[in-house]
């Protein structure tokens, strides 16, 4: 039985590859300026559920601790595939010849770096239509969120073209200090935050046999299927606009109207 690896030389060697920049599916890029917020919890569990729908999807491991592509190599083969990029930060191979997908990918999830900054965040920005920003409900993350939300919107692409974010809040143990906090940030952002994820051992457990939520019966695991079925109909709603292809910019604007 070949393994997930194997499972994509297979495919790429039959199928070709072409840069994010011009691929034709939805490519929503996980990011949180500090790190320990759970992006990796919301990639591979985004990338399980559309993989579910039988609907292309590609994980891109952009994280120097690679905990994205190491559930993917540990996923079970029978269940539905994903295939795995995984970033090299220090390889001599160019950005532009990692940063690819196969072509008939649908869904794309970028599992982010922490802490970027600068021309680095607003180059990942570019690539990308939609971002999800997991938040846990700690005095120090959502300081840290504030903070890097704030840069997040300055930067010149966001400007540029904004592109729709959600926050997910991640890890919560509803009815306590630290939820009412993390609920009046949210508000106060005016930027939606259509799921809640609870703080479980489900989720440990998931990552350490290389599933996700939805990769298990629906009655053991019904609380938590239904967090994500929040999270997957904003995603939906945003993805069958088309809304975010269109580039805001004043010279398209006349192109598009003419």
């Amino acid at each position: 039985m070949d393994t997930p690896e194997q499972s994509n030389k297979q495919r790429s060697s039959a199928e070709p590859m072409v840069s994010i920049q011009v691929l034709n599916a939805c490519r929503i890029l996980v990011i949180n300026g500090k790190g320990g917020a759970g992006k990796t919890t919301v990639s591979t569990n985004l990338a399980a559920w559309l993989a579910h729908r039988g609907e292309r999807t590609v994980l891109v491991d952009a994280d120097p601790q690679a905990s994205s592509h190491y559930w993917v190599t540990h996923r079970d083969p029978v269940l539905p595939s994903i295939y795995s990029v995984k970033i090299e930060t220090n390889s001599r191979t160019t950005r532009s010849f990692q940063w690819r997908a196969p072509k008939p990918t649908r869904w794309l999830i970028t599992d982010a770096p922490p802490g970027l900054t600068g021309p680095a965040l607003d180059d990942l920005v570019q690539d990308h239509d939609l971002i999800v920003v997991p938040v846990q409900p700690s005095d120090i993350d959502i300081r840290a969120s504030a903070r890097f939300i704030g840069e997040l919107l300055l930067t010149q692409n966001m400007r540029r073209k904004r592109r729709p974010i959600a926050v997910v809040a991640n890890r919560v143990k509803q009815q306590t200090n630290a939820w009412e906090r993390l609920q009046k940030f949210l508000l106060s952002l005016n930027i939606p935050f259509p799921a809640t994820l609870r703080d479980t051992q489900n989720y440990v457990r998931a990552y350490s046999e290389g599933r996700g939520i939805v990769d298990y019966p629906f009655q053991s695991h019904a609380r938590d299927r239904q967090d994500w079925e929040i999270l997957i109909r904003w995603l939906d709603a945003q993805n069958s606009t088309h809304e975010w292809l269109k580039d805001e910019s004043p010279s398209n604007t006349i192109t598009n109207a003419s």
